[in-house]
């Protein structure tokens, strides 16, 4: 029996033209941070632990600080939350403060405490009744003096306590 060859067919390359040019991503646009008023990221952050905790949160953010608003998760009870970033005491301006009392409001405190942040959140009527006046300086809140009290008010406990209107 005769052995058959077999050929390979010979593919010749095609002259297709130029090799289109590789289609570049856009680049990606970083908001201006003059834009941008919660850059510190304050307000996202206590609005991530109000939902963590069943909660809604719209964040307003003002030309001054943060603002969020707590709602209950059917929409039909609100209170108002400002946000303030501490150091060494609690400390917030009195019209602030005052301006929170109507809707029965919270003070959300973020606190650098070396390595970590500690989150008090406080109902501003308790605040207002523990709160130190200091003139000008407006309200301030001794941690050391208070940490028994604070306790109840930190963390995602302190959400739970301080929002039972709205989880109830």
């Amino acid at each position: 029996m005769a052995k058959a060859k077999s050929k390979k067919p010979v593919i010749e390359d095609e002259d297709t033209g130029p090799e289109p040019e590789p289609v570049l991503a856009a680049p990606v646009r970083r908001p201006e941070s003059d834009m941008v008023l919660d850059l510190e990221g304050y307000g996202g952050e206590v609005a991530s632990a109000l939902i963590v905790n069943g909660l809604r949160a719209y964040l307003s953010v003002v030309n001054k600080g943060v603002n969020v608003v707590a709602a209950n998760r059917a929409h039909t009870a609100f209170a108002p939350v400002r946000v303030e970033a501490c150091v060494a005491g609690l400390d917030v301006k009195r019209d602030e403060a005052k301006a929170l009392v109507d809707g029965h409001g919270v003070l959300a405190f973020l606190l650098d405490d070396g390595d970590e942040r500690v989150r008090y959140f406080l109902p501003v009527s308790e605040y207002l009744e523990m709160a130190e006046d200091r003139g000008e300086s407006g309200l301030r809140l001794e941690i050391e003096e208070h940490a028994k009290w604070l306790e109840k008010y930190r963390g995602h406990p302190g959400v739970r306590r301080a929002f039972a209107q709205l989880l109830g």
